[in-house]
């Protein structure tokens, strides 16, 4: 799918996700991944979004972790990371994920695809289909469609309603992405400018970071880093000049820290639900305020139009990549 298409698609594609992905939940014995640690594994966009599903379990009081797919490769068959896993691949197809879900315990291994006939499906003892139909190449719909899925998973898991109203979500992504529009132009205008972008955020909104970072990487080559907010207080905002930028998500510290940036002559992007006051040099993304993985999904939603909009300024098609690695997904398990 084209990747415009899909950005502006996500709304109808989560309505339908969250419906086939809700009804499976209910269908499968999640017994298994109830108790005792729980460790969600997988590579790329899924392992941004993991960081809200490990945000969400723990703030209710499961032990969860996130463990990149890459990391359990290697390890000896029957490792004893955790006591349950997840294993996430959008497409299905991810070298990596699959060869840690071989290893890891039968039992105790739960896959999260779009794709539920692909290899992954073959390595698993459970698996939840995404249903989100197509994506564009460089990921939108399958990356919300996944964060939509942990909030239900672990609702699933726990019993916790943390607030997400599924049901609305959809019509609130399609007015985000239509109010955020032309502040989307106006600010990747100024980044067209600059040399690099930090991506900065806490707590579920890290995922919004990381997953942000990447796509500027993929679609715009840009150099970006990530940080969570109080570790970037501690020196890596050093290399921060007029020729650099900062692009942070929250309500909290963030506020204060977007103020401070843009007093700097720091190019600042705040994606925030808070009223803030307006400041030289400081671009303001309202989003509604809603429950963290909620807000995730539209944090990203955010970040993908200022995506879009910049690739166009550079005149870059977001169709695929420039580096193609062969051993990166495989056909069969």
């Amino acid at each position: 799918m084209d990747y415009y298409e899909a950005v502006v698609s996500q709304g109808a594609n989560l309505e339908s996700s969250a419906s086939i992905v809700a009804d499976t939940l209910a269908k499968t014995d999640l017994e298994p991944w109830r108790n005792g640690l729980l460790a969600v594994s997988s590579m790329g966009a899924s392992s941004h979004a993991s960081i809200a599903f490990v945000d969400r379990l723990v703030r209710h009081g499961r032990r969860a972790i996130k463990v990149d797919a890459c990391d359990l490769m290697f390890l000896e068959k029957d490792f004893d990371v955790a006591d349950s896993y997840v294993f996430v691949s959008e497409g299905g197809r991810s070298r990596e994920t699959i060869a840690a879900a071989k290893l890891a315990p039968q039992g105790s291994r739960l896959g999260l695809t779009n794709a539920p006939s692909a290899p992954l499906g073959e390595v698993v003892d459970a698996v939840v289909g995404l249903g989100h139909g197509e994506d564009s190449p460089v990921y939108t719909v399958g990356y919300t469609a996944t964060l939509q899925a942990f909030g239900l998973l672990a609702t699933a898991l726990d019993g916790v309603d943390d607030g997400d109203d599924w049901q609305a979500l959809p019509a609130l992504i399609s007015e985000t992405l239509g109010a955020l529009a032309d502040q989307a132009k106006a600010i990747a205008a100024r980044l067209d400018k600059l040399t690099s972008l930090d991506l900065v955020a806490t707590g579920a909104s890290l995922a919004s970071a990381a997953e942000a970072a990447l796509l500027f990487r993929e679609a715009t080559r840009t150099c970006t880093a990530t940080y969570p907010t109080y570790q970037f207080l501690h020196g890596p905002m050093e290399p921060l000049s007029s020729q650099q930028g900062c692009m942070l998500f929250g309500d909290g510290r963030e506020v204060s820290l977007a103020g401070f940036l843009a007093d700097k002559k720091i190019t600042t992007v705040l994606v925030t639900s808070a009223q803030v006051e307006e400041a030289d040099g400081l671009f303001q993304m309202r989003i509604p305020e809603v429950a963290p993985i909620s807000r995730a999904i539209l944090e990203i939603a955010a970040a993908q139009m200022v995506v879009g909009e910049l690739a166009r300024l550079r005149g870059l098609g977001i169709d695929g990549f420039r580096y193609h690695q062969d051993d990166t997904k495989i056909d069969k398990a």
